[in-house]
């Protein structure tokens, strides 16, 4: 009897404890959400913008975003604006460039920082050069082209290939350069304000010789085996001559009497004579020459202009016609061949930056961010391409357009009295 008694009070006790313990109820956490802002964006290229949108998780307890971006891959940000807690999208104007970053970040009360996921854009298409541009030549032969900087570099750019592939430093103050022929070879001619002027091969910028002008230079010319180099206008008297110098021999041929108005020249062949024609820079009014040699480098003749500054000119935005006659300034104002003033480009309110020439067009860069063609005879305007930034200098390329871009506006002139020169540049291409 004791036996059976403590057997049932073994079983009670087993089952008083299973109730027990299924009485108690579990407590769940809740699961941290962590603070996250999510950052999405649509890039439009039509108008260069993009619009960043973003939501956020966890407390959401934020008093303000700001909006980070970058140019270049885990790059130095900047911050492009702000936006209040509740307002979770931002539209900006995207700047120029192959590659940009942007990035939210929210500001809590007590100071902490909560950073969004990394929007990249990248425009591969878009192949900037850090270049300050001021002269550029180009061989329609080869496609190659050849920018000087203003702090003394020389870049050769291949136009077929769209990229870099030579460059050189000189470590001197360049002007207006040249290219030529010589012993069957592509030849740059750079003049320098020490009075030298520096011989590069066309092909690999390796520099082939030197030739003293003794004079400090602004502009040369290569024609028919003679280089002719002309000083700034600025510069001491007894310097204001043009001088031709043999390739050869690096003998003088001869130079020009003594008169005061020199400056950049452009080179036309008329008749059996070599035609310079200069613009003067840094003085006013500004002035245009005539310095007239034989094709042996013989001087002839000078005249000057009969206007003095009355009409626009401009040594920046200055070329030379195949038959003689001048169109200069952001007016496109032509010249004949005795700098007998003509008309201006019916243009408009553009103003216009650079101008080349095929058979049957005038062909001008415009801060309006186009080329516009204008028939070579009567000047009208006959057709407009559009470009991506805004024309500083083009070159006609067979059926093409080959234009030197600035990244940034450019303040063009109708007289030049500030530095019209690109912080930057892009190689933009356009078919006819």
């Amino acid at each position: 009897m004791k036996k059976a008694l403590i057997v049932l009070f073994a079983y009670f006790s087993i089952f008083s404890c299973s109730n027990s313990n299924d009485d108690i109820t579990e407590v769940v956490t809740p699961p941290v959400v962590e603070n996250k802002i999510n950052l999405t964006s649509n890039y439009n290229d039509t108008t260069e913008t993009v619009s960043l949108k973003w939501t956020l998780t966890g407390d959401n307890n934020y008093i303000y975003y700001k909006i980070l971006r970058s140019d270049s891959q885990n790059g130095m940000q900047s911050e492009i604006g702000n936006s209040n807690p509740n307002q979770f999208m931002f539209t900006s104007t995207v700047p120029f460039g192959p590659y940009l970053e942007y990035q939210i970040i929210g500001i809590k009360a007590n100071g902490e920082e909560i950073q969004s996921n990394i929007i990249k854009i990248e425009r591969p298409e878009i192949k900037m050069l850090n270049l300050k541009t001021f002269d550029a030549q180009f061989d329609k032969n080869s496609g190659k082209l050849y920018l000087l900087d203003t702090n003394g570099k020389i870049t050769l750019y291949d136009v077929n290939t769209g990229s870099v592939t030579h460059q050189v430093s000189t470590n001197a103050t360049l002007g207006y350069s040249d290219l030529g022929i010589y012993n069957g070879n592509v030849e740059l001619y750079v003049p320098r304000n020490d009075g030298w002027v520096d011989i590069y091969d066309g092909n690999d910028l390796t520099l082939k010789d030197q030739i003293s002008f003794g004079m400090p230079l602004i502009s040369t010319i290569y024609h028919n085996g003679k280089l002719y180099g002309s000083p700034n206008s600025n510069s001491s008297s007894s310097s204001n001559v043009i001088k031709s110098i043999d390739r050869t021999t690096k003998a003088l041929v001869s130079q020009s009497s003594n008169y005061y108005y020199t400056g950049r020249m452009k080179k036309a062949v008329v008749g059996n004579s070599l035609q310079l024609y200069t613009i003067t820079q840094n003085i006013s009014p500004v002035d245009m020459n005539l310095y007239t040699f034989d094709l042996n480098g013989n001087y002839i003749s000078h005249q000057s202009d009969s206007y003095h500054g009355d009409h626009p000119l401009n040594y920046r935005i200055f070329e030379a016609f195949p038959d003689g006659r001048i169109i200069t300034a952001s007016s496109g104002s032509v010249y004949n061949s005795q700098m007998i003033y003509q008309n201006d480009l019916p243009s408009g309110n553009s103003k216009l930056s650079s101008f080349d020439f095929d058979s049957n067009s005038i062909i001008a860069g415009s801060g309006n961010k186009t080329i516009e063609f204008y028939n070579i005879n009567s000047y009208t305007k006959t057709k407009t391409i559009n470009t991506k930034k805004y024309p500083y200098k083009v070159f006609n390329y067979n059926n093409k357009v080959v234009c030197i871009s600035s990244v940034t506006q450019l303040n063009l002139q109708y007289y030049d009295y500030s530095d019209v020169i690109p912080e930057s540049i892009l190689i933009e291409i356009f078919d006819k």
